[in-house]
């Protein structure tokens, strides 16, 4: 296909990505609004409190829509010229599907990194700031109600397993702090803070009890202040509190290693490391399930094909969220959590697109 064309087509199915990445965000952004307006407004955060909850949400909101948005982009857009007989042309002309393949891989190379950017660089970052302004904008409870029980936060550190009754919005002052330290699978001490402050460089703990469990027995010792430094930050409070939080490829590395602080069992972020190398290919992937429609005539089947390619990318999208799911439980392999999905539905992809060819 000569230069020219394959430009044409790379627009054409571009700009159908980005009218329909802009449809699905916002439809994304008004039930998410409708869900936390009243929230905001009784913070008093009024209109630019509303606008700015949108801006911090928008990021997480485009990466879920990405893949959605280039299977009905390609779908509708290669429907639209297969009903205007410029398809039909190119294939008299010679053109194949694979040929049209490797004319819209730019565009899908250009989706999946922008959908790599947003997962690695923005997302990290607007959450925990989304998650402080969150925080700092909770009216106190009133005075006459009772306080609310909520369970401690756990986080595991390179000085052992710790657990926080509270925190302030910005993660810096602790409430009720307890660390408990092991060998060999048995626990050697406990330390327990009233508070714990943040100076920039450490946590400086106060009102502390010390229970050392030693050969000779139980020793206890108490402390008005002591110094502890520890690979559990301010940022890193603020993330236990989310249920499942974004973190970078290198933060998942890190968190492995056990130089970054984590909460959850190992086998979650085994699997969301080897998720973080795999997301890309879910642009690919439906870029694969759409192409078929390019050469199934509307005439003849009405909308079948795209009816298909679109109840193929719901399948691939729910199928990889179940074996997610069963992988961060540690039920499923980490690698094999990643490459199932994209490895099936690709193969799915490709003998369609090798079926359509006989058409």
């Amino acid at each position: 296909m000569n230069g020219r064309l394959a430009s044409y087509l790379r627009r054409r199915v571009g700009m159908q990505i980005l009218a329909l990445l802009a449809v699905l965000t916002a439809m994304m952004q008004v039930l998410e609004l409708l869900d936390v307006t009243t929230d905001i407004l009784e913070r008093g955060q009024g209109v630019s409190g509303l606008l700015y909850y949108a801006a911090l949400r928008t990021p997480a909101e485009l990466a879920l829509a990405l893949p959605l948005a280039v299977l009905l982009g390609t779908m509708t857009a290669l429907n639209a010229l297969s009903r205007g007989m410029e398809i039909t042309a190119m294939r008299i002309s010679g053109m194949s599907l694979m040929q049209l393949l490797r004319d819209l891989l730019p565009v899908v190379v250009a989706v999946a990194a922008v959908h790599v950017v947003l997962l690695q660089a923005v997302l990290p970052r607007v959450e925990i700031e989304l998650k402080q302004w969150w925080n700092a904008t909770t009216p106190p409870e009133p005075a006459t109600e009772p306080e609310k029980e909520t369970p401690p936060l756990w986080a595991h550190t390179r000085d052992g397993a710790v657990s926080i009754d509270t925190f302030s919005p910005d993660g810096r002052q602790l409430r009720d702090v307890r660390l408990y330290s092991q060998q060999a699978g048995q626990l050697t001490s406990r330390i327990r803070a009233a508070t714990a402050s943040w100076d920039g460089r450490a946590w400086q703990l106060e009102d502390v009890t010390e229970l050392r469990i030693e050969a000779s027995g139980v020793r206890v010792t108490h402390e008005k202040v002591r110094e502890w430094r520890s690979n559990l930050h301010p940022e890193e409070v603020l993330r236990l509190g989310l249920p499942r939080p974004y973190l970078s490829t290198m933060m998942l590395a890190d968190v492995i290693a056990g130089s970054r602080v984590g909460s959850q069992p190992l086998s979650y972020y085994q699997t969301a490391l080897y998720r973080s190398f795999a997301a890309p290919l879910g642009v690919f992937i439906m870029l694969l399930l759409a192409l078929p429609t390019a050469i199934t005539p509307a005439r003849a089947t009405g909308g079948g094909a795209m009816l298909l390619a679109l109840t193929l990318g719901l399948g691939f999208l729910l199928f990889d969220g179940i074996v997610a799911a069963l992988g961060s439980s540690g039920k499923f392999p980490p690698l094999a959590t990643a490459l199932t999905a994209p490895l099936l539905f690709a193969s799915i992809g490709l003998w369609r697109l090798r079926a359509c060819e006989s058409l």
